[in-house]
Parts: C-alpha cells; structure tokens; sequence
C-alpha cells in the first residue's frame, strides 16, 4: 500500500525546477553529461561495476548521470518524481540507442521487485525530505539491491541561511522554504553520524567523502 504523503511534499518544487530547467535549455554546466561524455559522478564507482549491470538512477533529474552510466553499457532505470525530467530522460536514450527505462515511485515506494537491482546512485535526494522520509526512502533502497549491490548517495552542502530564501525550521531541523527561489523546497543538513545512520543496517560502508558539511558528501556502500 503506497503511503500517504506528506502535507510538505517537496516533490512540487523539483517537478517545477525541472520543467523551468528544460523549458530554458539545459545549463552549459549539464550538457557534456546530458549530450556528450561521461559523467564525474558516474566516474565515482562506474569502475567497480561488471558490464550489462542494472543501475537504478533514484532522484535522477533530467539523466544526467543515468544517461552517462548507459552510454558505457548498463541497464539503467530513472526514477523521479518529475515527469518532465524522466521523459527528457527516456527521450534522449532513445536517440541514442541507449538502454534506459523509467521505475515509477510516488515519493516512498518504487515500482520494483525486492532484490533487483546490481547498483543505485542517490545523488542529493535524500536531503531533500524529511528524516522520517529519508528513514523510510533508505529502506526502499535496501530492499530493491541485491546482495553485494553498490550504493552511492550524496548529501548537499549546508545552504540553509540562503539569503535569498526564507524558510521555518521543522522539528526534526529540516529546512521548509516558503519564498524566494526555494520556496516549496526541503532541505535537511546532515551530521556524518546521521548520514552513516541512515545505512547502518545491511549496508557496508566503503568511502566517506567530505566529511565537513560546507561541502557536498559523497558515501559509497554495499550491501550484504
């Protein structure tokens, strides 16, 4: 049963951001990785991949990184809750030949059977909603990896006191923004310990990348 969401749903933020990013033309900084090569994120743990593996793109955006993963030979699965994002992702595969297919997820649960599969990349999602959707999200993760699948997931820099943003604070000290360029978004700053929290049961930690929260965090994992 699919869970109720969230009076805060900071999907209607990322739906609005993605449509306004493709309506004005993909930003110079995103259109090697959309268009062209690979992607640094990709590059992180791509090595460590066998060839044809299923790569699950949760959060994917407009494919940037699903994209660059296909074009080396993997089976990849966007998932986002924009629509816009994930048909400009299906879209540009199929220009290209590329084997890339959507996983529908309304926000906690993906369209996916238990154990699917090989690896998942969760690049600057999981911040984004509250700690008991994120709790909950990294529980739909573990269950969709199979054994031995590799996780990589990434947590934004600390930008709360954007000045250009107001926001009220949650109980839990996520961030809700009501006006300005962030108005609707959710943001949650982690500690590392809460970061290593999120994945302590069933997961191996493998790297721990930036560990002062005034730069973006990378943890690659696997689970067991």
């Amino acid at each position: 049963m699919a869970r109720k969401r969230p009076e805060l749903d900071s999907g209607v933020f990322w739906k609005r951001m993605i449509s306004r990013t493709l309506e004005e033309g993909v930003p110079d900084k995103w259109r090697e990785s959309v268009f062209e090569g690979r992607s640094p994120v990709a590059a992180a743990f791509i090595d460590r991949l066998p060839n044809g593996s299923h790569v699950l793109d949760f959060g994917s955006g407009i494919g940037r990184n699903a994209l660059a993963h296909a074009r080396l030979g993997h089976s990849v699965m966007v998932c986002d809750v924009a629509e816009a994002g994930v048909r400009f992702s299906l879209d540009r595969a199929r220009e290209e030949g590329l084997d890339v297919t959507a996983a529908p997820c309304d926000g906690w649960m993906i369209e996916l059977p238990s154990a699917t599969v090989d690896a998942i990349l969760a690049w600057s999602c999981l911040d984004h909603v509250t700690l008991e959707w994120a709790t909950e999200l990294a529980l739909e993760l573990s269950r969709v990896a199979r054994p031995g699948a590799l996780l990589l997931v990434s947590f934004d820099e600390d930008r709360s006191d954007d000045p250009e943003s107001e926001c009220e604070i949650l109980e839990d000290r996520t961030h809700h923004y009501t006006s300005g360029r962030r108005e609707g978004m959710l943001f949650r700053p982690y500690t590392n310990e809460e970061i290593k929290g999120l994945f302590a049961d069933g997961w191996e930690l493998l790297e721990f990348e930036g560990v002062d929260m005034s730069v973006p965090r990378r943890v690659l994992l696997r689970r067991v």
